[in-house]
């Protein structure tokens, strides 16, 4: 079993997946979260329902082990955290099938600062907090026909260790 262990998460390290957005320290409003968020909203015409919802989850063990990935064939997803919760960021991208390659995985560690912008089409494990019930504001577009989610078991479980 390939065994993951996350690396912070940068712009840099995720840009072929979507963006990472860090909020700014100041006060005000300067538009760095709408900028973020904007690319969620990059769908197909299949998928003209604008969302914004509110999820609450609860953290996970110090070891995960992942078999199964979602993928959004209409959509980008953006998640920012509410409530100063980190959260696991597992991705890759689809192979020539479509299909998630467990060798080709990677794993990060979003701040809470950080908003996080998973591309159309980009594989990503389920929100994963790592602290206990944390919330996070989701903005994506749908179809409203309930094909927006499409789950993958991965051929292979990937284990994620968070620290040693």
């Amino acid at each position: 079993m390939k065994t993951l262990h996350p690396l912070p998460l940068t712009a840099e390290a995720f840009a072929s997946f979507g963006t990472v957005t860090e909020m700014p320290a100041e006060t005000g409003t300067n538009g760095i979260a709408a900028h973020a968020v904007s690319r969620a909203f990059l769908a197909t015409e299949q998928a003209p329902e604008p969302v914004l919802n509110l999820v609450r989850v609860e953290a996970i063990p110090k070891l995960l082990v992942v078999t199964q990935l979602e993928i959004h064939p209409h959509s980008g997803q953006s998640f920012l955290a509410l409530d100063g919760a980190p959260s696991l960021i597992v991705v890759c991208q689809p192979d020539a099938q479509g299909r998630p390659d467990p060798e080709a995985l990677l794993a990060f560690i979003a701040r809470s600062d950080q908003v996080v912008t998973y591309d159309r089409g980009v594989l990503h494990h389920r929100l994963t907090p790592l602290r206990a019930a944390a919330s996070f504001a989701m903005a994506m577009r749908q179809t409203g026909r309930g094909e927006d989610t499409v789950l993958l078991d991965l051929s292979d479980p990937v284990k994620v260790i968070l620290g040693e």
